[in-house]
């Protein structure tokens, strides 16, 4: 599916590589939240099959946190996974003060988490690049 390059994964790309590939086995009934169509691609390349919602999917803000309560539920779990730039940064805040209005558990810690790991990366779709080293987890 990607080309291979040289490269050998860091120790950071490998935590994170296992952070995301066991998403769905650490956790339960949880909805992840990403800004666009190739973060979801690549979610799910890595096999996470949690529900995804995009936040460019058309919708106005107000819209899309009343989609996301009422997929979530009273108490449910959230995880944003917006980029980690100025305006992914802020997607995630608003997203979060909004949502817990609803009473919706927001994931912070592991967002969190998994910006440590991140390393350079910025943006979700960068993570392609994981894939393309020789030693990446088949």
């Amino acid at each position: 599916m990607y080309w291979k390059s040289n490269e050998k994964l860091e120790e950071y790309e490998k935590k994170l590589i296992e952070i995301l590939q066991t998403l769905d086995d650490k956790y339960e009934d949880f909805i992840i939240i990403v800004e666009g169509k190739r973060d979801e691609q690549l979610l799910r390349d890595f096999g996470v099959e949690a529900p995804i919602i995009r936040t460019q999917a058309g919708k106005s803000r107000f819209q899309l946190v009343e989609e996301i309560a009422r997929k979530a539920g009273k108490g449910g779990k959230i995880l944003i996974l917006t980029d980690f730039d100025s305006e992914g940064i802020e997607i995630a805040k608003s997203l979060s003060r909004a949502l817990e209005r609803y009473d919706v558990r927001v994931m912070r810690r592991l967002r969190l988490v998994i910006r440590k790991y991140m390393g350079p990366y910025r943006a979700i779709e960068e993570l392609v690049a994981l894939f393309k080293k020789k030693d990446f987890p088949k």
